[in-house]
């Protein structure tokens, strides 16, 4: 008896959005498969610079899941800002908001306003729980999980290498997430994966969490999930590290470093001058106990201020 996969079942429709002079609208895809409760909803691609990674790992997801094994329904949202993903940016260009500090959204607001506003008509709507999808992306890799209160066992669900409480991050309902919850959906986000040698693996990795966490809402049957490889390991409060000038970025610690602990004054990079190469800074780990929840793993044209590593010490 040949199976059946979820991949062949998934009914996508696009929901147009106002956009350019140019095309006039974007497509936001959503897909759908299955019927009755529980709902849950896998976004990716809220931020368009971690790209196809999180789209990827859903369609691993799908290609493995047999149909059979649905119990519930699967909202599926790939590519949650179009724009953004086709200029490789964190926000869609005709206006610059950030898509995932603009929710509910505004029908008649600007682009990514109606985004949001769509996203919460058109896949939101009714759903008891949410599985955002982010990642390092085109400029780093990330190796953690954001823990909501509420959501604890989906997150054990998706065994990143470390998980972040996120319930003292203040934001209030304007994140994917964060709406969710005032919704009652219970949530958790995602930050894993990125460009570079290991993105199968990743992708694989996002897909079996995906399996786990769907059979813990009940979406899949439970006895269905495969067994974690490992448990994640719990951080305080993240710190982090940015040049204080503009520079060439040179990694000593490269991919392979990501999702590991590291000792105290470890040398994960350094910025140095574009003309001499010159040292002008040193990054280093910062705890006795560092634990790498993001870095970049290739050398890079950095500006004062970017985004270079994330860390924290693990908890207890």
């Amino acid at each position: 008896m040949s199976t059946t996969w979820l991949a062949d079942q998934v009914n996508w429709r696009e929901v147009w959005i106002g956009a350019g002079a140019a095309s006039g609208s974007a497509a936001l895809t959503v897909g759908s498969v299955g019927s009755g409760r529980p709902v849950a909803l896998v976004a990716a691609g809220v931020h368009g610079d971690e790209g196809p990674w999180g789209a990827w790992a859903i369609r691993r997801l799908l290609e493995r899941l047999p149909a059979r094994w649905l119990a519930g329904s699967l909202r599926l949202l790939p590519v949650a800002n179009p724009l953004a993903m086709a200029a490789d940016a964190r926000c869609a260009p005709l206006d610059g908001l950030d898509l995932n500090r603009s929710f509910p959204g505004r029908e008649d607001g600007s682009h990514t306003e109606m985004l949001a506003a769509a996203i919460v008509r058109e896949a939101l709507a009714g759903v008891d729980a949410v599985i955002d999808l982010h990642g390092g992306g085109s400029w780093c890799i990330n190796a953690f999980c954001h823990d909501f209160r509420g959501g604890h066992d989906l997150t054990q669900a998706i065994a990143a290498p470390f998980t972040v409480d996120a319930d003292g991050r203040g934001m209030g309902p304007v994140s994917l997430t964060t709406h969710a919850r005032t919704q009652g959906a219970r949530v958790t986000a995602v930050e894993m994966g990125g460009r570079g040698s290991t993105e199968a693996q990743w992708a694989d990795r996002i897909a079996d969490g995906l399996l786990r966490a769907l059979a813990v809402v009940g979406v899949v049957a439970p006895d269905r999930a495969p067994a974690p490889g490992g448990s994640s390991v719990p951080v305080g409060p993240t710190r982090v590290l940015r040049p204080r000038t503009g520079g060439v970025f040179l990694p000593d610690l490269r991919e392979d470093a990501i999702g590991t602990i590291v000792r105290g004054g470890t040398q994960l990079g350094r910025l140095v001058h574009p003309g001499t190469f010159a040292v002008v800074e040193t990054f280093v780990a910062p705890f006795a106990q560092t634990a790498l929840l993001l870095l970049r793993p290739t050398v890079a044209a950095l500006a004062a201020g970017d985004m270079t590593y994330v860390v924290a010490e693990p908890a207890g």
